[in-house]
């Protein structure tokens, strides 16, 4: 089965679960990227009427691929008390084939994700055409908040960086107004290495949100 194949078994799975969802990840990314890019992985934001985290296991299950649930604590890199006691909320349902490389691999992003809800609102306004039907899928703004969130948490993330520096070698039309508001309000800056690719409007918001990350720190040693 290819990428494409699966692409659409998986949206007729969400379609019969009665689902909202919407596309994100590396095939999102190659749309709004220069030069599209190869990925054996499917990304999907979901939302159910009962029990989504649910649902997104049992989809998963049903392509014979194995859930792991990974939490706030887990993406943002600690604290380790709570990535050990699983005390934060579940960010993500990673489908994982278990010794077989050809398989496809199916991640379900969960709702208590900071960047969720106006991303879902959003992609279905944004349907894209894959030749058998249109899907819901991440605006540019929003990818471009998904990949920020990614990598202000974990540098390495080469994949999303080099994702974000194509996307703005586009030189897309932004919605610079909606971008700023959401970065503002996520506490997402630019980040570190691809601020000269990002529009001006982007790099004064994301020095700001910075600035107030310091005075907050300085705050904190003092009070010690």
């Amino acid at each position: 089965m290819n990428l494409k194949e699966f692409l659409q078994k998986v949206v007729e799975s969400l379609v019969e679960s009665k689902a909202r969802y919407a596309l994100a990840g590396g095939l999102v990314a190659s749309i709004y990227r220069k030069k599209e890019r190869i990925t054996r992985d499917l990304d999907f934001l979901i939302l159910a009427d009962i029990q989504t985290q649910d649902t997104a296991e049992t989809i998963i299950e049903s392509f014979g691929l194995t859930p792991f649930v990974i939490r706030k604590a887990d993406m943002e890199g600690g604290p380790m008390f709570a990535i050990k006691k699983k005390s934060t909320p579940p960010y993500l349902v990673a489908g994982r084939s278990q010794g077989d490389n050809t398989k496809i691999e199916l991640d379900f992003i969960l709702p208590a994700i900071p960047w969720f809800d106006s991303a879902l609102d959003r992609a279905e306004l944004n349907k894209i055409n894959f030749s058998f039907g249109t899907i819901p899928c991440l605006t540019v703004e929003d990818l471009i908040l998904s990949k920020f969130y990614a990598v202000n948490n974990d540098s390495r993330r080469f994949t999303d960086l080099d994702d974000l520096k194509s996307i703005f070698e586009v030189k897309h039309e932004l919605d610079l107004g909606y971008l700023s508001g959401q970065m503002q309000k996520l506490k997402f800056p630019v980040p570190r290495g691809i601020e000269d690719l990002a529009p001006d409007a982007l790099r004064i918001i994301s020095k700001r949100i910075r600035r107030k990350w310091s005075t907050a720190g300085l705050s904190i040693l003092l009070a010690i």
